[in-house]
């Protein structure tokens, strides 16, 4: 399974993410540098139905969060 998980295959629900855009506009990152940081942590993005922006948890977005202001 790559990295674009679709919705139902797994459990995470749409309401318990946090869009790509609305993360980089809250971290105040490049996206390059978003997924820099998601690759070094092993982010999954998650995609669904009928909505063409990406996710990620919100768990993960804290752990992204927590990451950058540890090694500012």
């Amino acid at each position: 399974m790559n990295a674009m998980e679709l919705n139902s295959m797994s459990d995470v629900k749409k309401v318990d993410c946090i869009s790509i855009e609305s993360s980089l506009e809250e971290l105040k990152v490049s996206r390059n540098t978003l997924h820099t940081y998601m690759n070094v942590l092993g982010v999954t993005k998650y995609k669904f139905p009928f909505d063409r922006r990406n996710y990620i948890t919100k768990i993960d977005f804290e752990r992204v969060r927590q990451f950058i202001q540890e090694n500012k």
